[in-house]
Parts: C-alpha cells; sequence; structure tokens
C-alpha cells in the first residue's frame, strides 16, 4: 500500500506545478516560497517512507533513527509547517485587513532558517540510523554524538526561523493585536438563530 503513495504524491505534484506553471508570470511571494518548500518537505519525505517499506530494507531501518528522521521529521516539519506557513502568509493580510508585514527580510530568514533547519535535521537523524541508531535508546559512547550534535544544531536553526516568524507577527500586529487573537469577543446579538 505505501508504495502506492508515489503515485497520489507525483499526481499532487504535478498538478501543483502544473497550475503553477500555467500561472505565469509568477511572482515568488512568501506564499510561493513556503508552498514549495512544503513540496520539497513531501518530495523527500514521501520516498523515504516508500523505501523503508521494502521488506529487505525494512530489516535493517526498522525502529533506528531513519525511521524518525528522514520520513517523519522532514514530512512534518518541512512538508506539512511550511504549508501550514503558507497559508498563514497567504490569510494574514485578508484577516487583518490588509496589514502589511513588518520585515520581509525576517520572512526570508524564517524560510531558509526553517527548510535548512528541518531538511539538515532528518539528514543527521537518517544517517544516525543508517548507521545502525536505534531510536528511543540511550547511547553513552559517543558513537552517534556527532550526528545527533548536528540534528541539534539543525533544530536551532528551525526554532530561530520560528522565532523570527513570531517576533514578526508580533510586530506586524502589535502585542495586543496577537493578545485580542486569543480573547473572546462577546456577542452582542442576542438571537443566535438567524432570522428567516
Amino acid at each position: 500500500v505505501t508504495a502506492f503513495e508515489l503515485i497520489t504524491q507525483g499526481l499532487a505534484f504535478f498538478i501543483t506545478l502544473a497550475t503553477l506553471w500555467a500561472a505565469r508570470p509568477l511572482k515568488m511571494t512568501n506564499e510561493l516560497k513556503f508552498l514549495l518548500g512544503g513540496l520539497l518537505g513531501f518530495a523527500l519525505a514521501v520516498p523515504a517512507g516508500i523505501m523503508q517499506a521494502d521488506v529487505g530494507l525494512n530489516r535493517i531501518l526498522h525502529n533506528t533513527q531513519w525511521i524518525v528522521g528522514p520520513h517523519v521529521h522532514v514530512a512534518i516539519l518541512v512538508g506539512l509547517t511550511m504549508t501550514l506557513y503558507a497559508a498563514i502568509y497567504l490569510l494574514l493580510p485578508i484577516l487583518t485587513n490588509g496589514a502589511k508585514l513588518y520585515s520581509q527580510k525576517l520572512a526570508n530568514l524564517h524560510f531558509w532558517f526553517h527548510l535548512l533547519g528541518g531538511i539538515g535535521m532528518g539528514a543527521f537523524m537518517g544517517m544516525a540510523g543508517l548507521k545502525g541508531m536505534l531510536r528511543r535508546t540511550l547511547y553513552f559512547n559517543g558513537e552517534y554524538e556527532l550526528y545527533m550534535i548536528l540534528a541539534l544544531v539543525c533544530g536551532g536553526l528551525l526554532l530561530i526561523g520560528f522565532l523570527l516568524f513570531f517576533f514578526n507577527i508580533v510586530m506586524t500586529l502589535g502585542v495586543e493585536g496577537v493578545i485580542g487573537v486569543f480573547k473572546p469577543v462577546k456577542n452582542k446579538n442576542k438571537d443566535l438563530v438567524p432570522a428567516e
């Protein structure tokens, strides 16, 4: 069943890229950058999952950091999260009556830190898995230390990218605006059922 994931993923890529091709000339907006980054994340994660569906490779890779790194972390941290960031950047001016983003430079840094951090973290965890590092296992001899330190550095890039994003949103909306998102609004309309 997992092998057929490649067909659905391939169709999704084709449809998305064909739609973008038909919409030329494109402007490289934040939404488009993050959407393409998300597509790249899924393009890396899906083949990793298909590889581990092979019985022979599954005997080697099962329960190693490979499962956690290239497949799960890249799919969620790069594929899904960057797609969600694309939606946030798209909806921000719509939901805030046209608020302009505080800094495009911060948005660019957010993109690169998140993309490189997510792919790097998955890659280094995958390398440790290929060397035999099991998940949920403590290692005291330092055998996989380098891979985990590099994955930690890439995780730090992810954190910095998120903090840049959060700072950019706070500066765009103001502190009151960000807090207002989470405050319930009193409904002044006593009749909750619309009149016909």
